[in-house]
């Protein structure tokens, strides 16, 4: 048995494997902000495609396991509002035709339940559009240099999907699957068929599926869902054979682990750029969410640091939530205040756009959304939130004030897009207070080096974050700086925060000297300080 398996492994191999080496995607996408939109749950722009295909059961707006409507045209109409907001890279859900009938109370409405078959049906799913009109988002996207990523599956196929009757023999059988090892890789993920890797007709099939995608349009990146319920070794195969089709495809991956980052380096070893950092979002949530001590997030920081070095952990997708988890704003006591949900909100927001990684936001995050479980973390996007005034006023389920949260986030990723520190520059924590007594401040620098220091339009010189997770004052505090700003210099607030009144950004005219390698400050209760020289380095 153990032979055949070898020898099976060995013929799928050769399947799959013909080119030479990985191809790589280029380094500007650590600069990017990846806006991810589940098609469609996000804008109807073509209400005529709403019941071209599937059950009518699953065609029913009222009913939120059920397709709602939103389809590609209505995303390509809201591709300005997603460029003003700052966001860069568009991730979708996939775009496969679905299986046309329920399962369950559900209808997959996401994308995930493709309707394979032998032959592959190249088709999108008409209640989507065509493929003309994911051309045109394409096309759209460019022009306004933003890039695309499209979702792929290759754990699984959709329930019922023909392909499953045809090809018994391509999947796992429920009844043994547990008897060939983890259970998680070998059976069912929700019931759905489970492929057989191993079978080299099915990996080429996966493949062969794949490369009709990407060689029919013109995408730059590729989100692998359900990473973990594969063996890292076919994906090491699939990934070299996608990228014959387009060798600079930004491939990550979907690693839904928040407890550790101990399976990370099998499929970062495969081939995957970067994963999705579950585990510093877990820890995001106990200490800003939670109002934890800052050890949480910084302790995190550091693990992942030691684990993967400056440069892989600038590749791992930070997040604060997606479609697979309930949203951030569930995540707060409901004895919180609103104004304390808000502000602590915007803390997280912080954190997540000056830490290491590339920040995905979630379609509703820029006016922080609620959702607990599937389906209420997927809601429709509604029409005021795609560009709220400042003045916005409060809706049930979204955080209070969501004009202003907007508004930070919009400052926050510009100020992201203005210094290359924050996107390319080394992690360094300066100083944390984890005693339960003390103000609960951390404060880390991000600093380029010379391999780094690559974009001579951006501002090189490093950036002082601290962030006061306390609901008091910090007092006065004195940081040590470690030698990353030079004795005398003196250091400048970047303003993040508008008038409430006028919207306006309000500047921080204070400055702070360093003296004997250190300086003082003292922040605001639930506030963060970004600072730096504005000179051309340190």
């Amino acid at each position: 048995m153990k032979q055949q398996i070898i020898r099976s492994l060995a013929a799928v191999s050769m399947v799959l494997s013909a080119a030479p080496g990985f191809g790589k995607s280029d380094e500007s996408w650590q600069d990017r902000i990846i806006y991810f939109a589940l098609v469609d749950r996000f804008e109807n722009g073509q209400i005529q495609n709403d019941t071209a295909y599937g059950d009518p059961e699953c065609n029913n707006p009222k009913d939120p396991h059920a397709y709602q409507g939103g389809d590609l045209e209505g995303l390509r109409q809201r591709l300005p509002d997603i460029e003003t907001l700052g966001a860069d890279a568009l991730w979708l859900t996939p775009l496969y035709k679905g299986v046309p009938t329920k399962a369950g109370q559900n209808c997959g409405f996401p994308g995930y339940w493709a309707a394979f078959s032998e032959p592959y049906e190249f088709e999108l799913d008409p209640r989507f559009g065509s493929a003309a009109d994911f051309d045109a988002v394409l096309a759209e996207a460019r022009s306004r240099d933003m890039r695309t990523i499209l979702d792929m599956v290759v754990n699984h196929a959709g329930y019922g999907a023909r392909l499953v009757s045809q090809r018994p023999d391509w999947f796992h059988d429920p009844k043994t699957c547990s008897s060939l090892g983890l259970a998680e890789i070998f059976c069912p993920l929700a019931g759905l068929p489970d492929f057989n890797h191993r079978v080299p007709a099915a990996a080429s099939y996966l493949l062969d599926v794949h490369k009709q995608w990407t060689e029919r349009f013109d995408i730059d990146g590729i989100r692998m869902d359900t990473v973990k319920h594969v063996e890292p070794w076919y994906f090491k195969d699939w990934i070299q054979g996608i990228r014959q089709s387009k060798s600079d495809l930004f491939v990550f991956g979907e690693l839904l682990d928040e407890g550790s980052f101990g399976s990370f380096q099998p499929y970062l070893d495969a081939g995957f750029e970067g994963l999705f950092n579950f585990p510093l979002r877990r820890a995001l949530i106990d200490t800003f969410a939670k109002g934890a001590s800052v050890d949480v997030a910084a302790s995190r920081v550091r693990e992942m640091l030691g684990l993967f070095g400056q440069q892989q952990s600038r590749w791992l997708v930070t997040l604060l939530d997606n479609h697979d988890v309930p949203r951030f704003m569930e995540e707060f006591p409901k004895f919180f205040s609103p104004q304390i949900v808000h502000d602590r909100y915007k803390l997280a927001l912080a954190a997540l756009l000056t830490l290491p990684g590339i920040p995905q936001l979630t379609y509703g995050n820029e006016v922080g959304m609620y959702g607990g479980a599937d389906p209420d973390n997927r809601r429709m996007m509604p029409q005021w939130a795609f560009s709220p005034r400042f003045d916005e006023q409060d809706h049930p389920g979204f955080v209070t004030k969501p004009g202003q949260v907007w508004a930070y986030l919009q400052r926050l990723i510009e100020v992201r897009k203005e210094h290359q520190a924050l996107t390319r520059g080394d992690f360094d924590e300066i100083w944390r207070q984890n005693d339960p007594k003390s103000p609960n401040v951390w404060a880390f620098v991000r600093h380029l080096t010379p391999e780094t220091n690559v974009d001579a339009t951006r501002a090189p010189a490093p950036i002082l974050v601290i962030i006061n997770n306390g609901d008091a004052g910090s007092g006065a505090l004195r940081l040590p700086l470690r030698g990353h700003f030079r004795e005398g210099a003196t250091l400048r607030s970047i303003p993040l925060e508008a008038d409430a009144a006028t919207g306006q950004l309000v500047p921080d005219n204070t400055t702070y000297r360093i003296e004997q390698g250190a300086l003082e400050v003292e922040l605001k209760g639930r506030s963060v300080l970004l600072l730096n020289t504005g000179e051309q380095g340190p």
